[in-house]
């Protein structure tokens, strides 16, 4: 069974996000990016890798903005990334649902240029779009009205209950593991652009009968070292081409 992350595999979001999580910050509702310093969005963007729950984004935006002006440009280690994030004392079930509540006003505000700070993938959208749509399976941790939004406005019908999302603070491992008990496949492809997230999922397995194949995606928010890493660790990495050639073969 083939499995698809969502934002930086299918979808590309960062700017969105970026707005979104500025917001957040800054108590702010601006809905362009020309409201933004070019110079934050380009460090946010930098690093935008790093994070994995959506409420983290906040942590990042807000280091970005107390360290941007200052003429910051590198992206940040690992290392110290996880250190920002460890010394926030904040729930994070907080900030998420302190991003989610911005992101809705952006989209009650302007819907039409919320959609337009999205940009499908292609070609990868456009082969899900001639048939296999609705038969694919989406884990995220994105909320899953967001992204039922942005499949419908671009036109593919993902059945609802194929989404596997972030709301309630489900992660991913959690939502992998209702993938498993609903379908009892002992083999599971996953293609994601966080070679994080699928170090933490493949581990998760580890111990029974059943694999997690990671794909690495090439695109979207790739880290800086992620793509050696992975290979490295004997995961293969697919370029947009690579994984509809896939898709062919096991949705045929």
């Amino acid at each position: 069974m083939l499995i698809f992350d969502f934002d930086g595999v299918l979808i590309d979001s960062i700017d969105e996000v970026a707005i979104t999580a500025y917001n957040a910050v800054t108590d702010r509702l601006v809905t362009s990016l020309n409201d933004m310093p070019p110079d934050l969005l380009d460090l946010f963007k930098k690093n935008r890798y790093l994070v994995q729950p959506a409420g983290d984004q906040i942590l990042l935006m807000a280091w970005c903005l107390e360290n941007f002006a200052a003429g910051a440009q590198k992206p940040l280690s690992v290392d110290t990334y996880r250190h920002i994030i460890a010394q926030d004392r904040s729930p994070l079930a907080d900030r998420t649902a302190r991003f989610y509540a911005r992101r809705y006003q952006f989209m009650a505000l302007d819907r039409q240029r919320w959609f337009a700070l999205h940009r499908p993938f292609q070609p990868l959208w456009e082969a899900l779009s001639q048939g296999h749509a609705d038969r694919i399976i989406i884990l995220t941790l994105k909320d899953r009205d967001s992204l039922m939004r942005l499949c419908r406005h671009f036109g593919i019908n993902v059945p609802g209950r194929n989404i596997y999302s972030g709301d309630g603070g489900a992660t991913k491992i959690r939502n992998l593991h209702e993938i498993h008990a609903r379908f009892q496949n002992s083999r599971y492809d996953f293609i994601e652009d966080s070679l994080s997230n699928l170090e933490e999922l493949e581990t998760s397995f580890k111990g029974t009968d059943v694999h997690l194949f990671p794909i690495l995606a090439d695109w979207g928010y790739v880290g800086p070292e992620s793509i050696p890493q992975a290979r490295t660790r004997g995961y293969r990495v697919f370029d947009q081409n690579d994984l509809i050639a896939f898709i062919e073969k096991t949705l045929p």
